[in-house]
């Protein structure tokens, strides 16, 4: 699915993203409504996170419960 601005910002202040939505798949959260976005980082960032930096992750409105993994399996069956 995609997922526009929220109603309070424009396509300007907000980009729409793309993102897997459906249930949880068994562990302790099973069958809880997930949304499942992918980033691929671009040469500079890779080599920043290689060398240690870290990756921050920032929340308009909020902070929803997240996890961060490389595994799409890991994404949709939490622990």
């Amino acid at each position: 699915m995609t997922f526009g601005p929220p109603p309070d910002m424009d396509a300007n202040q907000c980009q729409s993203i793309r993102a897997y939505v459906g249930p949880i798949e068994g562990g302790t959260c099973d069958g809880a409504k997930l949304v499942v976005t992918a980033w691929r980082p671009n040469a500079r960032e890779l080599a920043e996170l290689v060398a240690g930096k870290p990756l921050f992750l920032s929340f308009v409105g909020g902070l929803p419960p997240h996890f961060a993994t490389v595994s799409f399996d890991e994404a949709i069956r939490p622990a």
